[in-house]
This record gives C-alpha cells, sequence and structure tokens, in this order.
C-alpha cells in the first residue's frame, strides 16, 4: 500500500510504502512487514499505524502464526518501528550479504 498524506490544498503525495512480502529466510518461506517512511514525515507515527495494519491483516487474512520484519542492526529507527507493533528480535541472519535483525511477533492465540 502506498502511504499519501493531503493537505487541503494539494495534490496527494506519496510519502511512503508499507505491505506484506513472502520471503526466504535461512530455507524458510516467511511473511515480512516491509515499510519504507520518507525521513521528513518521520515521527508522526505513520509507519507503526501503517505496519500494525499490515500485521493485523496477515493474522486474519494468511495462513500464518508469524509475521517478521527483516531490519538492518543500525536502522533505530525502522527498529523502534517493529518494537510498537510487538515484535522482538527472533534472531540475527546474514540476508542478501548482510547481516540483518529478524524481529518477529506471533499470532495470539485464541482462548475457549
Amino acid at each position: 500500500m502506498e502511504l499519501t498524506k493531503t493537505p487541503d490544498s494539494e495534490v496527494p503525495k506519496i510519502i511512503g510504502d508499507c505491505g506484506i512480502i513472502l520471503q526466504q529466510v535461512e530455507g524458510e518461506r516467511l511473511y515480512e512487514i516491509g515499510y519504507h517512511l520518507r525521513r521528513d514525515f518521520w515521527g508522526q507515527g505513520l509507519a507503526t499505524e501503517a505496519a500494525v495494519a499490515c500485521r493485523d491483516w496477515a493474522f486474519t487474512h494468511l495462513k500464518t502464526d508469524r509475521v517478521i520484519s527483516l531490519i538492518r542492526p543500525e536502522n533505530l529507527a525502522s527498529r523502534r518501528v517493529a518494537e510498537r507493533v510487538g515484535m522482538t528480535v527472533w534472531k540475527e541472519v546474514n540476508w542478501r550479504g548482510l547481516p540483518h535483525c529478524v524481529y518477529s511477533i506471533e499470532k495470539a492465540p485464541v482462548g475457549p
């Protein structure tokens, strides 16, 4: 999904994107929530809001009990978004030739 911002007097502008993609990580196929946001829109909760919507959609509509986010260790802003979504570091991997933290959250069990 594209993230857009539209002040009343302007045409909508793309300020980022957020979505779910099936990734291959260490031989396992996992759904990843990915997000990118223009730096001038950081700090407004927009990436977190979009990532939460993707998380909730994934657990409702996909046959998965876990979603992840692959984040470079030095990307503190993305790490904070993942943590606000409820993810924690699951493991560290070398993915596409670079070290990544694999943030993960599991679907909450449905109780009786």
